[in-house]
């Protein structure tokens, strides 16, 4: 790689990590799932704060034991290990995000998370300019390319949202630059070795990656046995089921994970079931058709059909390294469409750069059929990135995963300065209520409730729960102030 390329990389990497900063500081709350992050890296004593009902905290409170490395327990990866043993996810990712919070003991800021996630995102834009160049052979569309899909909405809120998504989309572009690599090229040990990385490591951040991994390899699969590279194609089994056995001998939880937990069994369930079987799919395509392509995906479908078509006449369709990647990408959108517990971008957050890539490429293939201009890379340049700036407009220059709406800004307001009540059945409920508590006089959290306790606690605070308790408040005269998907917010009447 060129110096000029390397700076001009460098400036997207500046360009997409400088969008990110920026949303970030627009976050004013999180998904439940983001403070339960910094928990499972942090906190020794289980997976959930330790509450100490009917007591007054203040700040922070116990969340600080929950979510900050407290002295003592920097770099204790053996209690992160016991950790995600007893949730439902591998523990790669946890390991290094508390790795990064250990280097700032007894402090907690959303800037760690967001930290690593920039961390990943430099190697992810690396990849995607070679794998791009690859593809095309052309510098100026690969680096067209990396800027355009890091400043879509899709990207940054990968980039934003506190979980493991952007390093497991680390691994689905590693993944799919290496089977590109040896897409025309004899296997070697190399290969074997660094896919043998990838599938471990892939599987030690998220277990979806199975699907991803198993995609993409029956993609390239295929292939093989159309170039008749059978001796190449029974290493490669092999080569999975060696990884499969290393893996289980190091993380043999993940069988408890899949068939006692109850996300495993959900899971299970749901892939083996017909009903419905493609909604799951076409809802997580209309979420990337929303924040990655501006509600224009269906075009690009056309486009790439319309191209297939052209070359059958032709004679010169192939089974093609662009094909099979297509096919693995919407094997992965459909099989998470089946399994995952909701519609999010998140479950198909490493599969987006698929269906951007082809999009990207189909264009310019389908605008060079009548213009050959190096300027037509510029201008489809500029079409996606006017694309993003449009998406970005119209949401008011949010992102879902930064957790804005007009109505938490209120709720914020409403809550600072005041003592709040919340109404809990289970420890880890009280993860949905952080960033507001943060903004409250003081809170006290109940796990009963009764005349008594409301008479206790008085008519001038704040009462909180979540949706599956809200009647247990609204038995008490309670007039609600802020209600959205889980959380309620309520005060009594006088």
């Amino acid at each position: 790689m060129s110096k000029t390329e390397r700076l001009l990389l460098i400036v997207c990497m500046i360009i997409i990590g400088a969008l990110t900063v920026f949303f970030g500081m627009r976050k004013i709350d999180y998904h439940v799932d983001e403070v339960w992050n910094f928990g499972l890296a942090n906190h020794v004593g289980g997976t959930v704060p330790n509450i100490e009902y009917g007591k007054t905290y203040t700040g922070m409170g116990f969340f600080a034991d929950f979510m900050e490395v407290n002295d003592g327990e920097r770099f204790d990866y053996i209690n992160v290990w016991k950790n995600q043993a007893d949730d439902v996810h591998p523990p790669l990712y946890y390991v290094i995000l508390h790795t990064v919070c250990s280097l700032f003991p007894n402090t907690y800021s959303m800037w760690f998370g967001i930290a690593v996630n920039l961390f990943w995102m430099v190697f992810i834009v690396i990849i995607l300019y070679k794998l791009t160049l690859d593809i095309s052979g052309n510098k100026f569309l690969s680096l067209g390319f990396v800027l355009a899909y890091g400043t879509t909405m899709a990207f940054q809120d990968t980039l934003l949202f506190l979980r493991m998504y952007t390093q497991f989309t680390f691994f689905a572009v590693a993944t799919a630059y290496l089977i590109k690599c040896y897409w025309d090229k004899k296997l070697d040990r190399r290969f074997f070795i660094l896919y043998s990385v990838l599938v471990i490591l892939g599987l030690f951040t998220h277990y979806y990656y199975l699907i991803f991994i198993f995609a993409v390899s029956v993609a390239f699969g295929i292939h093989l046995i159309i170039d008749k590279r059978f001796l190449e194609l029974r290493k490669c089994v092999t080569t999975a089921a060696i990884d499969g056995v290393i893996y289980f001998a190091l993380w043999y939880h993940i069988a408890g994970h899949l068939f006692r937990g109850y996300r495993g069994q959900d899971a299970i369930k749901s892939a083996f079931s017909l009903k419905d079987i493609f909604s799951g799919m076409i809802k997580l395509l209309g979420v990337i058709n929303k924040e990655a392509f501006g509600g224009t995906i269906v075009l690009f479908f056309v486009l790439f059909i319309v191209l297939l078509v052209r070359k059958k006449r032709r004679g010169e369709l192939r089974y093609t390294y662009r094909i099979g990647l297509l096919l693995a990408g919407l094997f992965y959108i459909f099989m998470v469409g089946k399994i995952a517990p909701y519609t999010d971008l998140r479950y198909v957050m490493p599969a987006v750069f698929i269906l951007y890539l082809i999009g990207f490429l189909s264009l310019i293939d389908f605008i060079n059929i009548f213009i050959e201009d190096k300027k037509i890379i510029a201008l489809i340049t500029g079409l996606f990135l006017a694309i993003n700036i449009f998406t970005y407009v119209t949401n008011g220059f949010y992102i879902p995963k930064d957790s804005y709406s007009d109505k938490k800004v209120q709720l914020l307001e409403d809550i600072e300065g005041k003592d709040c009540v919340v109404y809990i059945e289970d420890e880890w409920e009280i993860l949905y209520f952080y960033q507001q508590l943060q903004k409250a006089n003081s809170y006290v959290v109940i796990n009963e409730i009764d005349d008594n306790t409301i008479s206790e606690y008085g008519e001038d605070k704040v009462f909180a729960t979540i949706g599956l308790h809200i009647s247990a408040l609204e038995d008490y005269n309670m007039t609600p102030i802020y209600e959205s998907g889980t959380v309620c917010y309520y005060v009594k009447n006088n």
